[in-house]
């Protein structure tokens, strides 16, 4: 038994079976590389993935369909536009991604990743519509929350932005998840922990969180070469993570505890980052002989047990 609330459970609980999420490219930009807000992007970013190469990637349709038909196990599925900033158009543009998905058959829904500040009134009126009649999952890129540490990763966003989209999203019912970093250049243990502790008293439903990666032709990497930043070992990141968890509130959903990478895409450090399962395993069993679990320390302050 997993001491936090998974994604994969909730998501089986809702719809009665399990669901696959697929990952597709819908083709969107993001301000902050199109030169809107940045032309250098996050500085954990691989700026080499900047260049145009969607022309070359099927439609979003023939990538749900080709993924569809691969799956084994799976009758329900969801497709998650995944790259960018999924929401950075006009609403013309996003219905001519996002409706076609739609009417694929077995697909019970939609995710969309996108960051807090790629939102007009006029999309948030279409995702109202939206969520009125599918299953609606709003993903937003925070990282962290304080704004020292987002300007120096070069987000070119704030948190107020974030809980204001957050709030506004939360006001139609619609799911959100945000995207957490831990280990991130300057950042203490007690600035992760706030972190937790404020994004369990928003109205936020899930929660992805994994390490800093070092990755290969990014500006962290330029850190890492100078030894002005030092990645965090599995053990440290298991503390971490831990204390986050149980910071959190028992009901939001935990989409991911880290990610994973190869060398042959770029992956430079932490090397553990390379061995999913294996690390995946080194966090549940830390997870188990230190008996955490998620909420305890949201209860306890929250006066709930």
């Amino acid at each position: 038994m997993l001491n936090y609330n998974s994604y994969r459970n909730y998501i089986r609980k809702r719809f009665g079976k399990p669901v696959l999420k697929i990952p597709i490219n819908g083709g969107f930009n993001c301000p902050n590389r199109d030169g809107t807000k940045s032309g250098n992007g996050c500085h954990f970013c691989d700026n080499l993935s900047f260049s145009p190469a969607v022309k070359n990637i099927c439609s979003p349709v023939e990538q749900l369909k080709t993924a569809i038909n691969r799956a084994s196990g799976f009758d329900l599925f969801i497709p998650y536009l995944q790259p960018y900033s999924n929401t950075y158009g006009p609403v013309s543009l996003l219905r001519s991604i996002y409706e076609p998905l739609l009417e694929v058959p077995n697909v019970i829904g939609l995710a969309l990743g996108t960051r807090p500040d790629c939102f007009t009134e006029e999309i948030f009126a279409y995702l109202d519509e939206l969520s009125a009649r599918t299953f609606l999952s709003v993903e937003l890129g925070l990282q962290s929350s304080h704004d020292s540490t987002l300007t120096l990763i070069n987000r070119h966003h704030t948190f107020a932005d974030f809980v204001s989209t957050v709030e506004r999203l939360a006001d139609s019912g619609i799911e959100t998840v945000a995207h957490v970093m831990l280990g991130l250049p300057g950042e203490t243990a007690e600035m992760m922990a706030e972190t937790a502790q404020r994004l369990s008293m928003l109205p936020v439903s899930g929660i992805k969180i994994h390490q800093l990666m070092v990755i290969q032709n990014t500006r962290i990497h330029q850190w890492y070469e100078n030894k002005i930043y030092t990645p965090l070992s599995i053990e440290m990141y298991a503390e971490l993570l831990g204390d986050f968890l149980c910071r959190l509130r028992p009901d939001q959903h935990i989409h991911r505890i880290m990610a994973d990478s190869k060398p042959e895409y770029g992956l430079i450090a932490p090397s553990w980052s390379g061995d999913k399962n294996r690390s995946i395993n080194y966090l549940h069993e830390y997870f188990r002989k230190t008996a955490l679990v998620q909420g305890s320390v949201y209860r306890r302050k929250t006066g709930l047990e």
